[in-house]
């Protein structure tokens, strides 16, 4: 009998742990948007889809060769993109918000290559830094949550 005691005891143990582990404890959930934070990042990308909506001009300055006018629309228009597209990503969960600034820096670095091809009149690196800074946009796009 004295060496089925401590046998017990481990199966016991064993028993509690595994019940322990198995029990109906609650479970981390995922984070997500409340109501009024998923309205203000919605409000807050219409600004950035109205920048944007308007990169159409800028492929038509770069077509045309209108390279002081590029370089104006760079940095007029254009100017605060980057901005508003950091403070938007900064409302992102925290998975989805380092890639948003990724993105938005690639944006940044895009525009900057194009204002350079401005510079130097060079049209074939202009319209390709366009296209590529176009599919970050809509890559960005696609992180930003929609309301239901």
């Amino acid at each position: 009998m004295s060496l089925f005691r401590p046998l017990i005891s481990i199966l016991l143990v064993f028993i509690s742990v595994l019940v322990v582990s198995c029990g109906d404890g609650s479970q981390a959930k995922a984070p997500t948007y409340s109501a009024t934070k998923l309205a203000q990042i919605q409000a807050t990308n219409k600004n950035v889809i109205a920048l944007s909506d308007r990169l159409p001009e800028l492929a038509t300055l770069i077509e045309n060769r209108d390279w002081n006018n590029v370089k104006s629309f760079i940095h007029g228009p254009l100017g605060d993109i980057r901005t508003r597209m950091s403070g938007l990503s900064r409302e992102l969960l925290p998975g989805t918000k380092e890639k948003a600034l990724a993105i938005g820096k690639e944006i940044f670095v895009h525009l900057n290559k194009i204002d350079e091809a401005a510079g130097s009149n060079d049209y074939k690196v202009a319209i390709r830094n366009y296209g590529e800074a176009l599919k970050d946009f809509a890559s960005f796009e696609k992180l930003i949550p929609q309301a239901s």
